[in-house]
């Protein structure tokens, strides 16, 4: 199979089979979705990371810049990094309060002693002990 040979067999799907040859080609690419309009969300087990703020604090091996900005564009500006390496977590403007249904032991977990603000006013949906952050230096805890 030369590249020629290819190409014609690509233009003949696309002109043949009209919107059914689009769909499949663009299959054929599905990490370039974003490219044309699309929003690259993957499929399977780990979709439910970009609809359930827990699945995702769960899955996280480390807080870096681009899972922050991940997790901030799927559920609005949650996570606040300072320049002193300290963390807000505030659901103050999140996109749904209600998906936030997290146990508190994963967001200690996550954060660790680098969480300096937490804001879980109006999330009903809360599991565990607030108590895992009595021994951190927490500033403000709501």
């Amino acid at each position: 199979l030369n590249g020629a040979s290819f190409g014609f067999g690509l233009s003949k799907l696309l002109v043949s089979a009209s919107a059914t040859g689009v769909f499949t080609v663009l299959q054929l690419f599905p990490d370039h979705w974003g490219l044309i309009g699309g929003r690259n969300v993957p499929l399977g087990g780990s979709a439910k990371t970009h609809t359930d703020p827990g699945a995702f604090l769960a899955n996280l091996s480390s807080l870096h810049n681009d899972a922050i900005e991940s997790f901030n564009t799927d559920f609005g500006p949650v996570i606040e990094g300072g320049e002193d390496g300290q963390y807000v977590f505030s659901v103050k403007e999140a996109t749904n309060k209600d998906l936030f249904q997290i146990d508190l032991s994963v967001l200690a977990r996550v954060f660790g002693e680098k969480l300096k603000e937490l804001n879980l006013y109006g999330c009903s949906g809360m599991q565990g002990n607030i108590e895992v952050f009595k021994a951190m230096n927490i500033k403000t805890l709501n």
